[in-house]
């Protein structure tokens, strides 16, 4: 019998978002009129409503407190919101919620119980005039409206196995795992007494030079003018196309190699390792490098590029005339 897919709905409630600060300055002047007395900001519209802050200096009721609303101004409507009445600190300009709803509520402009929403007992006057929301005889509140647009109900079908995603590509390690076991070899190169082997095919896709050397030759190639370690660290580039960790040789020693590895790279034409080479020789290079370095380029046939590299640095290191 053949099984249903798993399926799963999801109910999401839609909002618009809209924030509106009302500045009031010269406030002094706006309170001590008496309990009722209000300040109205300008229309705002949020969520196809048109929405006002309605503030009372001397309180709606008690002359103790300061009182705040956001109130539906459009006639007739109803609507569904979160609100965030806040105060802005005269200071560092970031608002303070001090009142707000957590979840939505009902507005209705057609009733006065609930045409606004707010707070009577906003905030003490006392507790007010001694903030850093009153300075400058001015004063900022802030509203954030989520007015509630309807709510959406979607329908997902998932499979009925989680399919794990394929692991990241490894060819790399796979060659050189290959370079490693020498398993399926069938040339060596022998360096001063000491054999490599490796593999005709891998060989010859990286390097031209190598692919020509290797065509119709016998299983064993000489290589001349190369230490071991620097044919070693180029077969372990050819493979992983990435230079070996190279850690316990002394700086030195590791430019050494990098010199030298530079003329190996330009005898058998491989560009992006040249490249790798030069850029870590221009890190390195100093007055006192580049001499040595233009004597090896000098003995080398192979080394034009290492050359090139050190009269491009001259000038600007000083060392010309």
């Amino acid at each position: 019998m053949a099984s249903s897919p798993n399926t799963k709905s999801t109910s999401t409630t839609e909002t618009v978002r809209g924030e509106h600060r009302f500045d009031i300055a010269g406030y002094s002047r706006k309170q001590g009129v008496g309990a009722g007395n209000v300040l109205t900001s300008a229309t705002f519209a949020v969520g196809g409503f048109d929405w006002a802050i309605r503030y009372y200096p001397d309180g709606k009721g008690d002359e103790a407190f300061v009182s705040a609303f956001i109130r539906l101004v459009t006639p007739n409507a109803t609507a569904r919101a979160r609100f965030d009445l806040r105060l802005v600190d005269r200071a560092t300009g970031l608002p303070r919620s001090v009142r707000r709803s957590v979840e939505p509520v009902a507005f209705d402009a057609g009733r006065a119980r609930k045409c606004e929403w707010g707070a009577r007992a906003f905030m003490a006057r006392a507790e007010l005039a001694a903030s850093p929301y009153l300075r400058d005889d001015r004063l900022t509140v802030e509203c954030v409206l989520d007015v509630v647009q309807g709510t959406r109900l979607s329908r997902t079908t998932a499979s009925p196995e989680t399919v794990e995603p394929p692991p990241p590509p490894d060819l790399r390690g796979h060659l050189g795992a290959l370079l490693r076991t020498q398993v399926g070899a069938d040339v060596a190169f022998t360096v001063q007494a000491e054999a490599f082997r490796a593999h005709r095919v891998v060989v010859a896709a990286r390097s031209p030079v190598l692919k020509a050397e290797l065509s119709g030759s016998p299983p064993t190639v000489a290589v001349d003018g190369m230490t071991p370690l620097v044919f070693k660290t180029l077969l372990h580039f050819i493979y992983t196309d990435a230079l070996p960790g190279l850690g316990d040789l002394g700086r030195e020693e590791y430019r050494e190699l990098v010199r030298n590895l530079l003329a190996a790279a330009d005898r058998y034409a491989m560009h992006r390792l040249k490249q790798i080479c030069r850029v870590i020789l221009q890190e390195e290079l100093d007055a006192k490098t580049v001499a040595a370095a233009l004597d090896s380029a000098g003995h080398s046939r192979h080394c034009q590029a290492l050359g090139d590299g050190c009269v491009q640095f001259m000038p600007s290191s000083g060392l010309e005339g």
